[in-house]
């Protein structure tokens, strides 16, 4: 995890350290949330697209309901002006209780409080041998 030296690091580690926990603690949750900007555009993985404070928390409140257990690792740093990008791993229980494990890398605009503006879950295609 790189050290906490601008806002917008600071804001994304806090979102990874949150996802561990969010899904299991309500105060978490409402801590995440808290780290968008109220018009935020959040692009999942799946391709979904949630806007706005009524947008984010129904898709953290599906995406938890359906991740019930994360296990995040990740590396933070500034590739703009007000741009993250954030290189994770993350390992997982399903809700049917399946474990999972995945990569990729989210790319994040951020406002001048420091909020998140725009996120995007980019995940590595994983190809069999």
């Amino acid at each position: 995890m790189a050290a906490a030296t601008n806002p917008g690091i600071t804001t994304l580690n806090r979102y990874f350290e949150l996802s561990n926990t969010a899904g299991q603690n309500q105060r978490d949750l409402d801590e995440l949330l808290g780290l968008f900007a109220r018009d935020a555009e959040l692009e999942s993985a799946r391709g979904e697209i949630a806007n706005g404070e009524e947008g984010l928390k129904d898709f953290f409140r599906t995406f938890f309901a359906r991740n019930v257990e994360l296990h995040h690792v990740w590396n933070t740093e500034m590739t703009g002006p007000d741009r993250v990008r954030v290189d994770w791993a993350v390992a997982g229980r399903a809700a049917d209780g399946h474990v999972f494990a995945l990569s990729g890398h989210d790319d994040a605009t951020v406002d001048q409080h420091g909020h998140i503006q725009t996120f995007t879950v980019r995940p590595t295609e994983v190809r069999p041998d």
